[in-house]
């Protein structure tokens, strides 16, 4: 049974997953998927609380003391939030006893990076990566709606040639309010009009509408620059896909672009996770 952890700055994505015996990486199924608030002072204790809790609601033992059938015998990470993720790492052996591996430069994720600097990459790019390449089976954009936006081009054999990267709605609707003290806090949720009758509608017309427009021309052009070089047999046949927060499955639904997976940083950890396990051996 595979812990897998995403940690970003602002949330923290936590699955329990369970593969298929003998069957392809990362084939299986997902017993429990949560996604936490990254609660600034949150100690590694509490995280271990915690990380028992969804065991326990998914039937889970905590070691092969707990006599049950089933229980958490590795654990996976990718972190882009280095103290966040010490206290995981902490929890996760002090909850089950185990280390938790990382996804970072050395590790056998299968995806190649053509960077100029490949150690800049993110591991949770890293990880979308490795599970579009699963999930497509060729060229495309990865859309990552978080904090940041993160837009991955991905080539034709999986491999991570770039990305572009945006300040997230979220991030933008805060500044904005820091910056302009009058202006409300506002949910970007549901459609608008272009022209505002109210704060609240100017707001989201100018940060939801205008983030559609930053997302299609971003997207547009890296399908284009994939064709370009040779990565797509044209920019229509780059799939698109998207994960993160809710707002981004609006915003692509909006524009009629590609499909949308929550948690795909955790189907990648799934996937890496079960290329750096070992075969079971067999007796003749």
């Amino acid at each position: 049974m595979l812990l897998a952890l995403d940690a970003r700055s602002r949330h923290v994505s936590i699955g329990l997953f369970e593969g298929e015996a003998g069957g392809p990486a990362g084939k299986g199924r997902w017993l429990l998927r949560r996604r936490l608030g990254a609660v600034s002072g949150r100690s590694a204790d509490e995280y271990a609380l915690l990380l028992r809790g969804f065991c326990g609601e998914a039937g889970l033992g905590f070691g092969s003391e707990s006599g049950r059938a089933r229980s958490v015998d590795s654990a996976w990470m990718s972190s882009v939030a280095p103290a966040l993720g010490r206290e995981l790492g902490r929890a996760v052996s002090s909850a089950f006893g185990l280390t938790c591996s990382l996804v970072a430069p050395g590790a056998r994720t299968g995806v190649r990076i053509r960077t100029d600097i490949p150690s800049e990459v993110g591991s949770d790019l890293v990880c979308a990566a490795a599970a579009a390449k699963d999930l497509v089976g060729g060229p495309c954009v990865i859309v990552d709606f978080d904090a940041a936006i993160a837009f991955s081009a991905v080539g034709r054999s999986g491999d991570f040639l770039g990305a572009a990267i945006a300040p997230g709605i979220g991030t933008a609707a805060q500044a904005l309010r820091e910056a302009a003290a009058l202006l409300p806090e506002v949910p970007m949720e549901g459609p608008c009009p272009a022209i505002g009758k109210s704060t609240a509608q100017s707001v989201r017309a100018g940060i939801g509408i205008g983030y559609a427009g930053l997302v299609d021309r971003i997207v547009r052009l890296q399908r284009g620059e994939l064709a370009a070089m040779g990565e797509a047999d044209s920019p229509d046949s780059v799939a698109v896909l998207g994960t993160g927060g809710e707002e981004g499955r609006e915003v692509l639904a909006s524009l009629g672009l590609g499909r949308f997976v929550p948690d795909l940083v955790l189907e990648g950890l799934a996937i890496i996770a079960a290329r750096a396990t070992p075969p079971p051996r067999t007796t003749a």
